[in-house]
């Protein structure tokens, strides 16, 4: 009797493993966070809104008043919040119609001749911050308006859980 043909495949096994594994976190994930459950960017004050965009909260509160761009959200106390859809609005506003000041000071971007710049957050050592600087630099750069493209190498796709995709979840066999 060969005992070889009895034995299951290794990578047959390995595979039934990692479905019955994905199974149970989808099942988990679905009893903690209900159907439509997101995370969304909170909303920015008109102060943190102008230092983004690199203008007085003056010249926000004026744009407002006169019913240009994306008027902000008002709260019951009168604070007016702007999300980051509504900054790279005013952004581009005020690049096409920028004075004295070049449009690349309100939305930056290469000019012609300009390479991509790739930055690459390296260390042999484990645990050393790598995802999480990584994560932080990317949203920063966001955040002054940059496009950003983050590309997670780690199997453990940590980054990409981070920026809240799972791909246990989110991603097709």
């Amino acid at each position: 009797m060969n005992n070889r043909s009895e034995l299951p495949n290794v990578d047959d096994v390995i595979g039934a493993h990692a479905d019955l594994l994905g199974s149970q976190l989808h099942t988990i994930s679905e009893a903690l966070f209900p159907p439509a459950a997101s995370k969304a960017l909170r909303r920015f004050t008109s102060g943190e809104a102008a230092r983004l965009i690199g203008v007085s909260d003056s010249t926000l509160r004026k744009m407002t008043l006169a019913g240009e761009g994306p008027q902000p959200e008002i709260t019951s106390n009168g604070r007016r919040l702007y999300s980051l859809s509504d900054i790279n609005e005013i952004r581009r506003l005020f690049a096409r119609n920028a004075r004295g000041r070049e449009s690349i000071e309100f939305v930056p971007h290469r000019r012609s001749g300009e390479h991509l710049q790739v930055l690459a957050i390296t260390n042999f050592k484990g645990g050393s911050g790598k995802t999480t600087t990584s994560a932080h630099l990317g949203q920063y750069l966001a955040l002054q308006g940059y496009r950003v493209l983050a590309i997670d190498l780690d199997p453990q796709a940590s980054l990409s859980a981070l920026l809240g995709v799972l791909p246990e979840m989110h991603v097709g066999h």
